[in-house]
C-alpha cells in the first residue's frame, strides 16, 4: 500500500523530526510504502527560514551549522519531490499526523486544509496523534471549513484528551488515544552516540527554546551544586557551557550521555523517559506537556513550583514500571495503526 504521511517534518526542531522520522519508520515497518506530502511552498519556505535570522554573530553562525545539521537529516525521510498542490497525487492512505497539525493559535505555521483532511486524493484518510494544543473546542466549531473537512476523515485517534474531545465533538466519530510516534520505535541504528559531545566533564543536557530568567538561574544552581557542565543542543541557549547545532541523531546520543535532563519541551520529556534519565520540566503550563506526565504518573517531575531543583532531579523513577505502562499502551497503538491501514 502506497501511504501519505501529512506532518510538521521541515521544523528546524529535533522533537518535530524525529516524530515524523518515527512514525515514517512505524509505518515501514507494517510492510507499506510511505513518502511524506509536501505541502510547501515559497511563503512557508521563507518563513521557516527568516526563523533562522539573528543581528548576533554567534547565534547566526549556530543556526547555519543547524540548517546544515537538518539538511542532512532530511535526506532520511522519504519527502514526495513536487508540490501536493500541484499533483495532487493518489495515495492508498493519508495519514494526518503526528504533533501540533490542529494547533490553529500557533502562528509558527501556516495552518494547511489539507491537516483536517480537506482536497486529499485518497479514499481511507486516518489520524496518528494529532494535537491541538491549547487550540479548544469553540476554536473549531466556529471554522465551518474544518469542520467539514473533517468529516473526509476516516479513522481517528489524538495524543492528547483535548484533542480526543475536539473529535468526539465535531467529527462525532469514535476515536482511540494513542501515543505519540516517537514511543513506537528505537534508535539503536540512527543514534550517533557521541561525535559532538563537547568538554571532558559529565554534563546536563538542556532542551528548550528558551527559559526565562528565574528558570536559568534555578538550572545554573544546580547544574553548580553538582559540579556539571551545562549543554544546549539544537536551540542556541548561550547561557549554557555548551550549544551544539546537533542533527536530530546526534540529539539523541546527547540524552544518552547525560548525567541529567532539564527541559520545557514535549519531546524533551519523551527522549528523557525512553532513554530513563533522571529529568525535570519546566513545562508543566503548556497542555501537552503536562497531559504527557499525567498520563504517565510523573507530574511529579516539574521543575516550577520549587526552589531547589535538587530534590526533584534527584528523586528515583520507577522506570520498570513506566516500561510496563509504554508497552501496553505501544500496542494498542501500533494495533490502531495496523487495523486503520488494513480495513
Amino acid at each position: 500500500m502506497k501511504v501519505g504521511i501529512l506532518t510538521l517534518y521541515s521544523a528546524f526542531n529535533c522533537g518535530a523530526y524525529l516524530q515524523a522520522y518515527a512514525l515514517q519508520k512505524s509505518i515501514k515497518g507494517l510492510g507499506h510504502d510511505v513518502e511524506f506530502i509536501n505541502l510547501s511552498n515559497k511563503s512557508s519556505n521563507l518563513k521557516r527560514l527568516r526563523t533562522m535570522l539573528s543581528k548576533s554573530p554567534a547565534k547566526m553562525a549556530f543556526n547555519l551549522s543547524k540548517y546544515k545539521a537538518f539538511h542532512h537529516a532530511w535526506k532520511s525521510l522519504n519527502i514526495s519531490d513536487e508540490s501536493y498542490s500541484k499533483t495532487r497525487s493518489y495515495y492508498d492512505a493519508i495519514v494526518i499526523g503526528s504533533d501540533e497539525v490542529w494547533n490553529v493559535k500557533n502562528k509558527t505555521f501556516a495552518v494547511m486544509p489539507e491537516y483536517y483532511g480537506q482536497g486529499l486524493n485518497s479514499k481511507r484518510i486516518i489520524t496518528y496523534a494529532p494535537s491541538s494544543s491549547s487550540t479548544t473546542f469553540t476554536d473549531i466549531e466556529n471554522d465551518a471549513e474544518i469542520v467539514e473537512s473533517l468529516r473526509n476523515i476516516t479513522h481517528f485517534s489524538a495524543r492528547d484528551k483535548n484533542t480526543f474531545e475536539i473529535i468526539e465533538k465535531v467529527a462525532k466519530k469514535p476515536a482511540t488515544m494513542v501515543l505519540d510516534p516517537t514511543f513506537l520505535v528505537d534508535y539503536d541504528e540512527e543514534e550517533d552516540r557521541g561525535k559532538r559531545r563537547p568538554g571532558t566533564r559529565g554534563y546536563i543536557l538542556v532542551y528548550t527554546y528558551q527559559f526565562d530568567a528565574i528558570k536559568i538561574k534555578k538550572t545554573k544552581d544546580f547544574a553548580k551544586l553538582r559540579g556539571l557542565d551545562l549543554i544546549s543542543p539544537c536551540f542556541y541557549n548561550n547561557w549554557c557551557d555548551h550549544t551544539v547545532a546537533s542533527t536530530p541523531f546526534e540529539f539523541l546520543g546527547l540524552i544518552r550521555n547525560a548525567e541529567y535532563v532539564v527541559t520545557d519541551t514535549f519531546h524533551g520529556s519523551i527522549f528523557s523517559i525512553l532513554y530513563k534519565k533522571q529529568f525535570g520540566t519546566f513545562g508543566a503550563e503548556k497542555v501537552k506537556v503536562s497531559a504527557l506526565l499525567s498520563m504517565l504518573g510523573l507530574s511529579a517531575r516539574e521543575l516550577g513550583f520549587s526552589d531547589n531543583i535538587a530534590s526533584i532531579m534527584d528523586e528515583p523513577i520507577d522506570y520498570d514500571a513506566l516500561q510496563t505502562l509504554i508497552e501496553q499502551e505501544r500496542g494498542v497503538s501500533l494495533n490502531y495503526l495496523n487495523k486503520s491501514l488494513s480495513k
